[in-house]
This record gives structure tokens, sequence and C-alpha cells, in this order.
């Protein structure tokens, strides 16, 4: 009976995961595909018109591909580099004891590596969006919820425990004793670095006189800001509803097996 259980359970998700999530990806990518892209100059001039018309607060779906940039621009706190935008984590890195058996019931002891998050910050600076020559900017706070923002890692570096004073904001940092050993530190940031081109897909509106940047109100929209290009955008869609399928199928067979074997 609990064969039948489990495997009806297998199946039924399978055939959810095979039709479902490729259904979606597939309405996703037909969104980006026939979505065209506005340039900022010309978006300024559609906002301007609805404002000027007494649509106060009018938000235009719209698609961007444009430059990086801020006019704060912010430091990554490790590597120091000037970005638009990054993510900065660092993990102590420790040797802690572990006791197992091995398969003969003989117990053994060893030392195993393991890490623990001890920070974990985001830049808050507003991020531009240019179309160069044009001056007209458009802006990107990152911290507004629920908005997807697409970096690269442009670093992830282990530091031993001694090499970690020629770091100036380690000087004043605290950390606990972790396991047996601490052998170092692990530095990890994610950017977006200054310059680079982003591929947009969400909401324009005019606050005061900027044109401001976010995730649509409707949920059911495509939103995004993506360091990929438009056509690496839609190959990994592909790409990915090919394995949401693959997967949803073996799961169904794995149900249909547990169903057959499982009494």
């Amino acid at each position: 009976m609990l064969g039948y259980i489990l495997g009806a359970i297998l199946i039924v998700g399978g055939a959810l995961l095979a039709w479902l999530v490729p259904r979606r990806i597939k309405n996703r990518t037909l969104e980006i595909k026939f979505m065209k892209t506005t340039p900022i100059p010309e978006l300024k001039g559609i906002l301007s018109d609805n404002a000027a018309a007494g649509l106060e607060g009018y938000r235009h779906y719209v698609e961007l591909k444009g430059n990086a940039g801020s006019d704060n621009p912010v430091k990554t706190p490790y590597s120091e580099k000037e970005v638009a935008y990054y993510e900065a984590k660092l993990l102590q890195v420790y040797e802690q004891k572990q006791t197992y058996r091995d398969s003969n019931g003989v117990t053994h002891q060893r030392m195993v590596r393991s890490e623990s998050l001890l920070s974990d910050q985001n830049s808050s600076e507003i991020i531009t969006v240019t179309n160069p020559p044009s001056k007209d900017k458009v802006y990107v706070d990152p911290t507004q919820s629920g908005l997807r923002l697409d970096t690269i890692k442009t670093l992830d570096r282990f530091e031993p425990v001694g090499n970690m004073k020629k770091y100036n904001f380690f000087s004043g940092f605290n950390y606990g004793s972790m396991g047996a050993r601490t052998l170092g530190f692990r530095m990890i940031e994610n950017t977006i670095p200054i310059g680079r081109m982003l591929y947009m897909l969400g909401e324009a509106w005019i606050e005061g006189n900027k044109i401001v940047f976010g995730r649509p109100r409707d949920e059911k929209k495509v939103s995004m800001i993506s360091l990929r290009s438009e056509a690496d955008i839609i190959k990994g869609n592909k790409t990915n509803s090919i394995l949401a399928l693959v997967f949803g199928i073996l799961i169904a067979i794995a149900g249909i097996l547990v169903m057959i074997f499982v009494r």
C-alpha cells in the first residue's frame, strides 16, 4: 500500500514538473522574444507625454538595454574596486573534529574543514543605466523589494589567519572560536561592474525629474536585471525547460518503479 502512495506522489510530481515548469519558462521566453527594446531617450518621451496628459504615476512596462553605472560608485569591501553594485560575504574557515564509524563498526576521528558565514552585505547606492552618447539616465534602487539583480563573481579568495592583518576592514572585526582551529577566511564578491551592459525588463515611471525602474506591480509579468545578453537568457531558458522535462519524466518513471517493487 505504501508503495502505491509513494509511487502516485512521485508520478503526479513528475508530471507537474514535466508539464508546468517548461510551460511557464516558454511563456517567459516568448515575452522576452516579442518585447521591443526601448532606447532611454524614447522612454523619457513616453513617460513625459503621459505625465503631460495628466496620467500621474503612469508606469510603462519596458525592455531596456544600457550601461551600468552610479552617480556615487561604491567600493567593494575586500578588493576595493569601484562598482555599480556589490554583494559581499565573509566566511570563517575552520577545522572541527568529527567522530564516525567505519563499515566494521570501529570508531574513528577525523578533522573536517567547514565554513561559517560571518558577514553578508549588499550595497544600497542607486544604480544608473545609460545609452551613450545620450545623457539621460534610468535610476534603479537595488534595495527595492522583490527586485532580481543578476551579478557576476569577481572575487573568491581564501586568506590564512596571518594574512588578514593586511586588510584594513579586518582590524576591528571580531570573530568567535569555531571548531578546533581557525584556518583563515574566505572573501566572496559578486558585482555589477561599471560600464557593463545590462538587460532589463520591468516597469519605468517618473519620480520628480528622474526615470525610475523597478519590478512590475503585476507579479505575472517577467521582471529582471541581468548581465547576460537577451540571446543568452533565451538559450538558458531553453536549457532549463529541457532539464525540467527530463527530470519530470525520470521522477514519474521512479514513481512507477516504486509502485511495482515496493510493497
